[in-house]
């Protein structure tokens, strides 16, 4: 491919990051936008990846850092809301960035549009205010009118080295000897980052994926309890993991949103009522936890063990 360049709102986060790599193999200009360089200094290394620094929210300014791009790819998204409204909340971070982000495309001739969602994402039936508000995203990307061709992506949990999942979790662990655990029974299907920024890369000269939205999960789908089991084990962490029940569960929530970081809000617990699996007729990525998660947490064989305890169970 020659004179193309792809620009990333979004891009010095965990998908960020491994997706502009990528994506300096096979263009010639990633340019991330950020509204501050010195988090990308790292991806910089990269002769031909740029960083620029743009408030996205301000719409002339984002106009003018999209025009020249064949490529845009919108990777922002918030698990909590922050204390500034107007910057801070799901509907600006999620719908109306988009709305803008969608608008500059068109006036600067973009010729595809890549956008991260959610599974589950549904502006009206969304458990949670953030599945709400990446389905009314979904809906300005679908209403798009022009000559942008879009694709939407829909991940469960994503993981790799430095994720924000089984990292916390292994943090977590280590620092309590009995783990009190919410929404045990909340459904996922890890996909590994490699997998995600393979299928991102290759929609974006695909025809057919013009106008789709494609889910993507792992080959195995888990509960949360399992998950946290599986990230002891793998660590060499021996913890006894206690299920909360639902109202246990929903005051741990409350409670954690005065936590630095928020590790959990009411919000989160809301959209783990809602399970993130992928349809019974979707294509399943290829990459196991098991071939990647100890690399980094240290290796266990757990595998063979939640097999005999599932059998144990008849399940």
């Amino acid at each position: 491919m020659s004179s193309r360049r792809v620009t990333l709102l979004g891009g010095s986060g965990f998908v960020g990051s491994q997706l502009t790599y990528r994506l300096a193999t096979k263009f010639d200009e990633v340019v991330v936008l950020t509204r501050r360089a010195q988090r990308v200094r790292t991806l910089r290394t990269m002769s031909n990846v740029h960083a620029q620094e743009v408030d996205v929210h301000d719409a002339e300014a984002l106009t003018a850092a999209l025009a020249g791009s064949d490529t845009v790819i919108n990777l922002i998204g918030i698990l909590n809301e922050g204390g500034s409204q107007s910057r801070g909340s799901f509907s600006s971070a999620h719908s109306e960035l988009t709305g803008k982000v969608l608008n500059a495309c068109a006036a600067g001739e973009v010729r595809h549009y890549l956008h991260m969602s959610a599974l589950n994402a549904d502006a009206d039936k969304g458990s949670s205010e953030y599945l709400r508000t990446k389905g009314e995203a979904e809906q300005r990307v679908r209403a798009h009118t022009g000559n942008t061709t879009w694709t939407i992506f829909q991940p469960s949990i994503i993981f790799g080295e430095h994720d924000a999942f089984f990292n916390r979790f292994a943090g977590l662990l280590r620092a309590l000897p009995v783990f009190p655990l919410a929404v045990p029974d909340a459904r996922m299907a890890p996909v590994f980052i490699g997998d995600v920024c393979d299928v991102m890369i290759a929609a974006i000269d695909d025809p057919q994926a013009a106008g789709s939205t494609i889910q993507l999960c792992g080959p195995q789908d888990y509960t949360l309890r399992e998950l946290v089991q599986y990230t002891a084990d793998t660590a060499g962490l021996s913890r006894t993991i206690i299920g909360l029940p639902d109202w246990a569960a929903r005051l741990q929530a409350r409670i954690m949103e005065f936590v630095p970081g928020k590790p959990f809000s009411r919000d989160n617990y809301l959209s783990l009522q809602t399970p993130s699996v992928c349809d019974s007729d979707c294509a399943r990525q290829p990459t196991s936890l098991d071939a990647v998660v100890p690399r980094y947490l240290g290796k266990r064989d757990w595998a063979g063990r939640l097999q005999q305890n599932r059998a144990a169970a008849r399940r």
